[in-house]
């Protein structure tokens, strides 16, 4: 898992491998959840179900899960500037999870990603 921190402020994860087990990836208190499990064959995850609740976020926050292609992403700092930090590649399997910041997104082989962010879904997105 690769961190990258602007002014001490974590804006956002790489993710190539995951650890063993249910293990969290981002802190409870981000407005994206997001978990990963990784279990081997035959474990039992316990039924369950998430209760209905009010949830009020200030914040978006996205996911990129890489499933085909491979992908340059350019990573930029929190508004209002949003300094431009630094690119890395995304390939199948890799998962970069955005917290605070933007990010441009440059194909460079044929790609599908899938994109994941909280919602619900409003017409925001601004470009830098």
């Amino acid at each position: 898992m690769e961190k990258i921190v602007y002014k001490g402020k974590l804006v956002g994860i790489k993710i190539t491998k995951l650890k063993r087990g249910s293990v969290p990836i981002t802190a409870d208190e981000e407005p994206l959840q997001l978990i990963g499990l990784k279990h081997p064959k035959g474990a039992y995850l316990k039924k369950h179900y998430h209760s209905s609740k009010r949830l009020v976020t200030k914040q978006v926050q996205e996911c990129l899960f890489v499933k085909k292609g491979k992908i340059k992403l350019d990573v930029y700092g929190p508004g209002p500037k949003f300094k431009y930090l630094k690119y890395i590649y995304l390939n199948p399997g890799d998962i970069f999870i955005i917290l605070n910041g933007g990010y441009g997104i440059n194909m460079l082989k044929d790609s599908e990603l899938i994109e994941a962010k909280n919602g619900p879904y409003k017409n925001d997105k601004a470009l830098i």
